[in-house]
């Protein structure tokens, strides 16, 4: 779809509130795992490309998000073609991206929309994993990036005061996280399911963060495997992940293909922004070739050179597989649900209510200032050098400074375009 046509879509399909609030997302409805890993922005790279997008001055504020489902600007502006167009260039820069995929592959929101979005995003009702609390860890990292790098106005403060804000009232008050799982602990139940218990397996973990972490965790408590073993760079994070989980052995990275032989499930969590394995490295020294081999690639972008699922009894299985496997086995009661929206709900509500207050104070601030600097500016032309004044006087001075503020609103009231709302502001706001 072209820009100009989205444009009129999100146009004639948003009009409940307008502050100019805009989103532009690829994610997981919009694109494919091969796509999104294009758009990802990993977190030491975001400070970066938030300074890189502040050059383009069509965006008033900003806020950058990028997680393994989604990449995402939140932005106001008041020229939304200008700022689309930023947008495609400062990607095309930044990330190395073709125009006609960064175009094919997104969508826009704008006002309400975004609002709505943004809530049940942090809340985890976006997710892969339906619930997940590791997206509001992520969107507080994109938040106080964008708070470090100052930009963000005064709307998009606010939206995501209350977007997370409302998100840990959602995690503590109900129950759609205690059920729920991460992204890791949802890939070792679903080899454990595939496998017909992991218990009997050898499981080698591939990473050192916090989802490789999730993934040793998840492992131990649905019994362990008869073989854990963790792969990683560093050795120190093994030695620290030993004190917490069993792990029956560590492996440097150099001997991982001849490792791979003797494992029956890979999961692979790194934050490598590129393939660290691959099936022609790995084919020479393949042992044996009818003995099954379950690959579980969770990163984005992903680890695992998509040739090894062609080759013959390996499975493979990334992002994507995943959810399609989450989603068909797990659902959220109705009652959780139906409490989840009405604190979202409640959520928005207070959102609308402050932004509209913010828009009345700074109207009256301004008012207030305009008829100060008005009544300061004739009294000094008035009063000349007098400190006592006649009663007549007094009346000329109060009659006249009246008159010079009440100048422009009755201009503007004998205006013939909207007169008779005019009147009836007027009418409401003196009580006349």
């Amino acid at each position: 779809m072209a820009v100009q046509d989205k444009i009129k879509l999100i146009n004639q399909s948003d009009q409940t509130i307008n502050f100019d609030l805009f989103l532009f997302t690829v994610n997981h409805k919009t694109a494919p795992v091969a796509i999104r890993e294009k758009f990802s922005i990993p977190e030491y790279k975001l400070k970066d490309a938030t300074n890189e997008l502040k050059n383009y001055k069509s965006l008033d504020s900003f806020l950058i998000l990028s997680t393994c489902n989604r990449t995402e600007i939140y932005f106001t502006t008041v020229n939304f073609e200008k700022a689309i167009s930023d947008i495609y260039s400062f990607l095309s820069k930044f990330l190395n991206l073709e125009e006609t995929v960064i175009k094919e592959y997104n969508s826009l929101l704008t006002n309400s929309k975004v609002v709505e979005h943004s809530f049940k995003l942090a809340s985890g009702l976006d997710s892969l994993v339906m619930g997940e609390k590791q997206i509001l860890s992520q969107v507080r990292f994109a938040y106080s990036n964008a708070q470090a790098e100052k930009t963000l106005n005064n709307t998009l403060e606010l939206l995501f005061q209350n977007v997370i804000n409302t998100s840990k009232d959602i995690h503590k008050e109900t129950n759609l996280s205690k059920n729920s799982q991460s992204i890791s602990s949802a890939a070792i139940d679903m080899a454990n399911e595939m496998c017909n218990s992991i218990k009997t397996k050898s499981v080698m973990v591939l990473g050192a963060g916090k989802m490789a972490e999730l993934a040793l965790d998840h492992i131990e408590k649905i019994g362990g495997a008869e073989e854990t073993v963790v792969l990683n760079r560093s050795p120190h994070r093994v030695i620290e992940f030993s004190d917490k989980y069993k792990i029956d052995k560590s492996i440097p990275f150099e001997d991982v293909y001849e490792s791979i032989n003797d494992s029956d499930i890979i999961i692979t969590a790194t934050g490598a922004p590129h393939f660290i394995l691959f099936a022609e490295q790995f084919k020479p020294k393949r042992k044996d070739v009818s003995k099954p081999l379950y690959i579980f690639d969770i990163s984005l972008p992903r680890n695992v050179d998509p040739e090894f699922g062609k080759l013959e009894n390996v499975t493979l299985i990334d992002i994507d597989s995943l959810q399609s496997f989450y989603n068909k086995n797990n659902s959220i009661p109705k009652e959780d649900m139906d409490q989840v929206k009405k604190i979202i709900s409640a959520g928005i509500k207070t959102f609308q209510e402050e932004i509209s207050n913010k828009e009345v104070s700074e109207v009256i601030r301004n008012l207030k200032a305009k008829v100060n600097s008005t009544i300061e500016d004739k009294l000094n032309k008035l009063k000349g050098n007098k400190e006592t004044f006649t009663a007549e006087e007094l009346d000329y001075i109060v009659n006249n400074i009246a008159n010079t503020i009440l100048h422009e609103p009755i201009k503007n009231l004998k205006d013939p375009g909207y007169k008779e709302e005019k009147i009836q502001v007027i009418k409401d706001l003196f009580e006349v």
